[in-house]
């Protein structure tokens, strides 16, 4: 509109093609054309500052032909001198204020355009016109103050702005950063047990009981800490970070790969594997901690071990699914080191046994259920029983029979062995208050129970509460509970021998430090495994060793029991090689002691032979 103005002005109705006027519109024109039709908001850095010049390259040249063309025209018409002036500083002004909000390019107007046409004036004016243009210079150099003011201002905000978004950048970061490490295993740089929780919650698909499923592989190194503790841990977070290594680069692009903690890692396949692609990668997992590590100059060996199971009808929460491959690990390593084992049905329901008997023992159910037996120990030379040995048993409408070996384990596992054994203890006096003087009690004691300090004490003030004697009393100790503190062991038998009891060894010979007891502890009686009489009526040597078992333990001071006398001919032979006592079911089954007493005793004259 200046322009035009000026035209008017000056040249009146007049249009030349290569005029100012034509060049200086055709530049604007396109400039507006760019703006509205290709000119897109930009977060680029690089681009906007190509703009902002751009820009400023732009407002100078314009700025520059409107200022030279503004001064010729004084030149040429100085009696339109006001008008050019007025066209002039309007332009100036107008720009200026287009641009406020690019401080520094707004003032390129103002000093280009403004300032030298009111100068001019200034100094070829009248006396009037000197008036009117130091008064336009005042207006432009508040003008110009006002853009340094708004300049200064805004640089503020944005500044404010951008310390702002970086604060937000950096909490996004560190938001990054904390969930990085809420999913990556520091030491290993892989997925760990949160990540690999929060997949299967997300993701876990259930297949058929045929397969179909999500597959979960649970594996640990086996031997780990053995090379840990033989080199360190820094080579032991050398074999960890390799084994991680070694999984991802095989598993990683199919799976999810993950470090549970301390040895233990995890697969997680979302999408389930055919039988073909469960059974290879299983094995590959296995294969994968075959191959030596390399530290420090040294070959560092370990193995694997792993359980897999797949999602199924079975696997009612993802808990489950978990305890499933635990499960079936534990098998692995149980059967074989270096090897895999598939959860399977069979698993299952031994599971679920297993869970029923722990909810059975928690719940008190189970100690009201079960019956104390007694099975006798003869002496063999004088054909009378000397001993009865007390054993629990267990029979459930819905497990059916228990077997110690299943309730005596899961009770160790669960802390509660001392009540059960105590509360058998007591029930076992109770049935041997009516027994005659000459037959004693024998009671199998745990190991996890000898191994609490104080166990002999609390054995005394229970027997000490009933009208049994201790010295017929015979606590049975196996081999494992020896096994974990013999110098314990040595100071709660040696306290059980000073309250009256007797003490016998179990399952003698079927251990690796039987012989070794022998010589370090003192015992009443030694009973002699089971399985030494398998094959004592066809076999020379088992008779041998037999014979000289027996005369180890009566070098050592014992009297020694035959266990698992099945027959008559097994019977004579262990008289023949001096076994003091015999145990078996040819000399009498486990029955209640009403049952012991009247067999034992229905007739007097009759001892077994």
């Amino acid at each position: 509109m200046n322009l035009l103005g000026l035209h008017v002005a000056t040249h009146g109705g007049e249009l030349r093609w290569f005029s100012p006027l034509t060049i200086l519109s055709a530049i604007l024109l396109w400039r507006m054309i760019y703006w509205i039709a290709f000119q897109k908001p930009s977060e680029n850095f690089a681009r906007i500052k190509r703009e902002l010049v751009t820009m400023v390259l732009f407002t100078t040249i314009l700025c520059l032909g409107f200022s030279i063309w503004a001064q010729s025209l004084i030149t040429a018409y100085p009696s339109e001198t006001m008008t050019i002036l007025l066209y002039s500083v309007l332009a100036a002004l107008g720009v200026a204020y287009g641009l406020s909000s690019f401080p520094r390019a707004a003032l390129l107007p103002l000093l280009i355009l403004g300032l030298p046409v009111a100068i001019r004036l200034f100094w070829m004016g009248k006396p009037s016109d000197r008036g009117i243009a130091l008064s336009l210079i005042f207006v432009l150099a508040l003008f110009i103050w006002q853009l340094h003011v708004h300049n200064r201002a805004l640089l503020g905000l944005v500044r404010g702005q951008l310390a702002i978004a970086r604060e937000r950048n950096r909490a996004v970061e560190a938001e990054l950063q904390a969930t990085k490490r809420a999913d990556e295993d520091v030491l290993s740089g892989i997925a760990n047990r949160g990540k690999l929780v929060r997949e299967i919650e997300k993701g876990m698909i259930r297949g058929p009981l045929t397969g179909g499923g999500s597959v979960l592989a649970v594996c640990d190194l086996d031997g780990f800490k053995s090379a840990n503790d033989a080199f360190g841990h820094a080579a032991g977070d050398e074999i960890l970070r390799e084994y991680a290594r070694r999984l991802k680069d095989a598993f990683g692009n199919e799976a999810l790969v993950a470090r549970l903690g301390g040895d233990e890692f995890s697969v997680f396949w979302k999408d389930g594997l055919s039988k073909s692609e469960l059974e290879s990668a299983s094995t590959h997992i296995c294969k994968l901690a075959s191959q030596p590590v390399l530290w420090d100059g040294k070959e560092l060996f370990v193995g694997a071990s792993c359980g897999v199971t797949e999602a199924g009808p079975y696997t009612w929460s993802d808990e489950e699914f978990f305890r499933q491959a635990d499960s079936a690990l534990y098998k692995a390593k149980a059967s074989s080191r270096g090897h895999w084992h598939l959860y399977d049905l069979p698993q299952f329901k031994a599971d679920q046994r297993r869970a029923k008997i722990e909810k059975s023992i928690l719940s008190g159910e189970a100690l009201r259920e079960m019956e104390v037996h007694f099975q006798p120990i003869f002496d063999l030379k004088e054909g009378v029983p000397v001993f009865a040995e007390a054993l629990a048993r267990w029979n459930n409408a819905e497990l059916g029979a228990v077997s110690p070996d299943e309730f005596i384990r899961i009770s160790e596992k669960l802390g509660v062995i001392d009540r059960l054994n105590e509360c058998l203890l007591k029930r076992a006096l109770a049935s041997a208050e009516t027994w005659p003087p000459n037959l004693s009690l024998s009671f199998n004691l745990s190991a996890m129970q000898l191994s609490r300090s104080g166990a002999s004490d609390k054995l005394q003030k229970i027997v000490s509460a009933s009208s049994f004697r201790a010295h017929r009393v015979q606590f049975e100790i196996t081999e494992t509970a020896i096994l974990a503190d013999l110098g314990h062991a040595e100071q709660e038998l040696a306290k059980l021998s000073q309250y009256g009891f007797t003490s016998a060894l179990d399952d003698f010979g079927s251990g690796y430090a039987s012989v070794a007891y022998l010589r370090e502890l003192s015992f009443d009686t030694i009973k002699l495994d089971g399985s030494l009489m398998d094959n004592i009526i066809h076999s020379e040597r088992s008779r041998q060793i037999l014979s000289g078992l027996v005369d180890l333990c009566h070098s050592a001071g014992a009297r020694c029991v035959a266990e698992h006398i099945e027959t008559h001919e097994q019977l004579k032979m262990a008289r023949a090689v001096g076994c003091d006592y015999g145990q078996g079911f040819c000399l009498g089954k486990p029955a209640t002691s009403e049952r012991m007493l009247k067999a034992l005793y229905s007739n007097l004259g009759s001892s077994p032979s």
